[in-house]
């Protein structure tokens, strides 16, 4: 089965970068979905129209982006250009063509979905000069967004559409349990002093990141093993340990190596003692899981 996909059109002089911030969020915040933009879709020496509808005839849905300069105004004379207009083709083809698609795919639509979104710019068409071929847009109900409000305004457009199309949303958050008081009152370690304490060789591999946002510290650091058995070994060990310790990482697993973030959540997501000594400890596990594995 092929995800939800979304046909992003657009006019790359227009709005090139918010088709690709566009794409970003969509794929982000809503479960099995796939988004193609012919930017990132087509390569080097491939037929323009051929791959243009291959694009549009795999989409259950088009996202229409409008921008300032997406197509010329009304008074305006027409700039020189290519007598195939594309973006025009490429809508005419998302409403005309039929939705190729098996029915068990089709998420419950007979027709592709066309959107509307006005980017940054008046939610109306008749500010155009729209060529009649596309009249058939002005009677859709359209969507519109801003680069000031991007932040604010791109989850509910995101979530009415999840709405319209009955897709889920993905979490938004992780879970933890309740606030550990104990852990709470525990005094996050300076960054000075982080930083000096990780020059030690006890602490090599680690290193502080704050994943984007600025009022937290994370220790993180990537453990690779000869193997995926060995990385399950360590993972074992360390999971026992935290057992006893009452302390977890966040943590995940590829084949052979496991990429590890400790924060102590209850004290406001900085790094404490509670995470140097985890962090000592799975240096020590996985030095033991590699020299048994060596041994065997």
């Amino acid at each position: 089965m092929q995800p939800f996909t979304f046909f992003i059109s657009y006019r790359r002089q227009d709005t090139a970068p918010i088709a690709l911030l566009l794409k970003n969020e969509i794929e982000k915040r809503l479960q099995f979905v796939r988004v193609s933009v012919d930017v990132e879709e087509m390569q080097p020496g491939d037929p323009f129209p051929d791959r243009l509808r291959g694009l549009i005839d795999a989409a259950h849905a088009t996202i229409v982006l409008i921008g300032k300069r997406w197509m010329p105004k009304v008074g305006e004379q027409p700039a020189e250009g290519p007598s195939t207009d594309w973006v025009v083709e490429e809508l005419v083809y998302s409403n005309e063509a039929p939705l190729a698609l098996p029915e068990g795919e089709r998420f419950g639509q007979n027709r592709r979905l066309l959107v509307p979104l006005f980017a940054d710019c008046d939610r109306d068409f008749r500010q155009f000069a729209l060529p009649t071929r596309l009249d058939f847009l002005t009677v859709l109900h359209s969507e519109h967004i801003d680069y000031a409000g991007w932040p604010t305004m791109i989850g509910p457009l995101l979530d009415r559409l999840a709405v319209k199309l009955s897709l889920k949303k993905r979490p938004d958050a992780d879970e933890y349990p309740k606030a550990d008081l104990a852990k709470a009152r525990t005094q996050p370690l300076p960054d000075a002093e982080l930083a000096q304490i990780l020059r030690y060789d006890d602490f090599e591999g680690w290193y502080v990141d704050n994943y984007g946002n600025a009022e937290v510290r994370y220790l993180v650091k990537t453990f690779k093993f000869p193997h995926f058995d060995q990385a399950a070994d360590f993972m074992a060990l360390v999971s026992n340990h935290c057992r006893v310790l009452d302390h977890h990482p966040e943590w995940r697993n590829v084949f052979n190596h496991v990429t590890v973030s400790l924060t102590t959540w209850d004290a406001q997501r900085r790094v404490t003692i509670y995470d140097m000594n985890l962090a000592l400890f799975m240096n020590m596990a996985a030095k033991a899981v590699i020299k048994a594995a060596r041994s065997a």
